[in-house]
């Protein structure tokens, strides 16, 4: 997902001496792949196929009229009907179920008996109670008690409606599809419409891609004809799905297992559920105009308007997202979301603000106070922002746009810093207020804020480490494949740049501008932060370049061509060493890189010590950290895999 943000194919190593990032090979290739895939395998479009099928038997029950003896039983009941012919029943129909309901239209009944669960611990007899029902088919084992009004529904076995105000359809559903989000800037441009089943790679691709005519064309009406086949004049609660203490639902898809429990409103919302991945909508929040793919949870009175939540989603703690596609393991809480397109495992936990934002790589942070935002020039907000995969925004910072940041991978934004309108492309930065003057005759500009390349690799090695094994294990999504490494070949790619822009410098100077060094974006960078940066950023790429020759030693390359770029970086930074040599080199990486990470954590713990009594009772130590363990477990996984190749270490 994350990967070369432009649309030009990445020239060959040959070319080049560089890196080349490799195509996965998994997912449509061009937008008119993308279009001809959608629909297929769509449970909305088999839905619709169902509705068209046997419009008045939606649900393929053997049925028959009521008697005369069940119509008296039920109007003894409190039951009426405006014509009791138009109401069908299972053959094992039971009709003392039934109760004070009154019944509009042509109605289905199935079969009842037994006891559902309702809530955790609590189960009632199955059956129609209390309920005003217009043109509504109703599956086998199922409880609708106290529905003030439905109609146009279909509602399938073993599934319970409880204290609900109306759950209705227009007529005409289409579920929150086929509208246009405006995606990456509120004023329109990147405009990407909705179907259901989309991920974060084909969305991202839709937005990318404006220079292919054919293919957003091809894209549009292939949406269309999909919105088009979903069109249902029926709403759905599907298997074992619940709503509870509900004020609204109007054409709504709601699927297996989902739970809506005292959710204010859902309205024109497809909800994917599977009773192994339920989605649930609870705790005072509206979705209006969205879809909810499996898993995802909205709830603490979120707020969700014309927006993709895509699997294993969330969003709560009065959070707001508005025209945004939110990806797999994102949540976010408490703040807002709007007209942006965010990947997995964006930490979004506190009160902050990102706005046009184009983000499918993920994997960074939005920390209290962010405002990520400004897209406004006075005339339109038609402004935006590329984070880039990992990027953190600090506590109060202030992102002007446009910017991007996609070329620079894990990059940092210190607490309280206000950045300028810019193009950065050095990954693992840190962008930080300068901690030290800097001499006038440099000619720095004052709004200008330092940089420094690398940082992360050395000062913040502990993070990458933990992001790694993080993301691993907190991973629920089932229709993306994320890779959770952090050296990755395009990543590496973007450093072998960056390491080769600093090497190039001619003129030494004291701070550099983004006129001496391309990339540095509205900032400057120290002479001695950049000949740190081209040791580190060196290191990473020898540490990358044995790791793969230790793979092709063992049999075990994969990517195409990686074999070419390891031996490429490792003549250029082990020149005529062999290779027992190169794998003593590696294990030497890999304990610096082990130390670096128990160092970042020690450190922590000294002045954690120095300021709050009782620290260390209270907090896990760097030894004891499993972090740390980690990143020394992969120590032990290397020296024993270069032992295993016959190299002595």
């Amino acid at each position: 997902m994350s990967g070369n943000q432009g649309n030009h194919p990445l020239p060959s190593p040959a070319e080049t001496g560089r890196l080349q990032t490799p195509k996965a090979p998994e997912g449509p290739k061009t937008l008119v792949d993308l279009a001809s895939s959608i629909g297929h395998h769509s449970e909305l479009v088999e839905a619709s196929r169902m509705v068209a099928k046997r419009h008045d038997n939606v649900l393929g029950l053997l049925l028959r009229e009521l008697t005369r003896e069940e119509i008296a039983v039920m109007e003894d009941r409190g039951c009426r009907a405006s014509d009791w012919k138009q109401v069908q029943v299972a053959q094992d129909f039971d009709c003392f179920r039934v109760r004070r309901t009154h019944f509009k239209g042509p109605c289905v009944l199935g079969r009842f008996s037994g006891e559902i669960e309702v809530t955790t611990g609590l189960s009632l007899a199955t059956g129609i109670y209390d309920c005003t029902l217009v043109a509504c088919q109703i599956g086998n084992d199922s409880l609708l008690e106290n529905v003030r009004f439905a109609a146009n529904l279909i509602i399938e076995r073993e599934a319970v409606l409880f204290d609900v105000g109306s759950i209705t359809c227009s007529g005409s559903a289409s579920f929150g599809c086929g509208q246009l989000l405006p995606l990456a800037c509120e004023t329109g441009g990147r405009e990407v419409p909705l179907w259901a089943e989309g991920t974060i790679g084909t969305l991202a691709m839709a937005v990318r891609q404006r220079q292919d005519v054919a293919g957003q064309t091809a894209l549009r009406e292939a949406v269309a004809k999909y919105t088009k086949a979903i069109t249902s004049p029926v709403a759905w609660v599907r298997r074992k799905a619940r709503v509870l203490h509900s004020n609204r639902v109007r054409d709504a898809y709601i699927g297996m297992g989902a739970v809506i429990d005292n959710a204010l409103d859902l309205s024109n919302a497809t909800v994917l559920s599977s009773v192994d991945e339920p989605t649930q909508v609870t705790g005072g929040a509206a979705v209006t105009d969205s879809v909810l793919q499996w898993g995802v949870a909205i709830t603490g009175n979120a707020i969700v308007r014309r927006s993709a939540m895509l699997e294993h989603s969330a969003a709560d703690e009065h959070a707001a997202v508005e025209s945004s596609v939110i990806g797999p393991n994102t949540t976010i809480s408490k703040g807002e979301v709007t007209a942006s397109l965010l990947g997995p495992f964006v930490g979004f936990h506190h009160q902050s603000l990102l706005i046009a934002a184009f983000w499918p790589e993920g994997k960074g942070n939005i920390a209290y106070g962010a405002m990520v935002g400004s897209n406004h020039t006075g005339r339109a907000p038609d402004q935006e922002i590329w984070p880039g995969e990992g990027a953190f925004f600090g506590l109060g910072c202030a992102i002007r746009f446009p910017t991007d940041f996609s070329e620079a991978p894990y990059i940092v934004v210190g607490m309280g810093v206000s950045t300028l309108p810019q193009k950065v492309r050095f990954p693992f930065s840190l962008i930080t207020v300068p901690a030290e003057a800097i001499e006038e005759s440099e000619r720095v500009p004052r709004a200008y804020n330092e940089l420094v390349p690398a940082w992360g690799l050395y000062s913040n090695a502990y993070g990458l480490v933990r992001s790694e094994l993080k993301f691993s294990q907190r991973d629920r999504s089932r229709r993306h494949d994320i890779d959770y490494k952090v050296l990755r070949p395009h990543i590496m790619r973007s450093v072998q740049e960056a390491y080769d822009r600093l090497s190039a410098v001619k003129t030494v100077k004291a701070a550099y501008l983004d006129t001496d060094i391309d990339g540095i974006g509205k900032n400057f960078v120290r002479e001695r932060t950049r000949q740190k940066a081209i040791q580190v950023y060196g290191q990473a790429l020898t540490r990358y370049a044995l790791r793969l020759l230790l793979n092709e030693k063992e049999g075990n390359l994969q990517i195409p061509g990686s074999a070419e770029i390891a031996h490429e970086l490792a003549d250029r930074f082990l020149p005529r060493s062999d290779f027992d040599a190169r794998m003593r080199r590696l294990v030497e990486i890999e304990r610096d890189n082990a130390r670096l990470v128990q160092d970042s954590k020690h450190q922590d713990d000294e002045r954690g010590a120095r300021v709050i009594p009782g620290y260390a009772d209270a907090h896990t130590s760097a030894e004891l950290d499993r972090f740390v363990q980690s990143a020394w477990e992969r120590v032990r996984r290397t020296e024993e895999r270069v032992a295993a190749v016959g190299v002595t270490i």
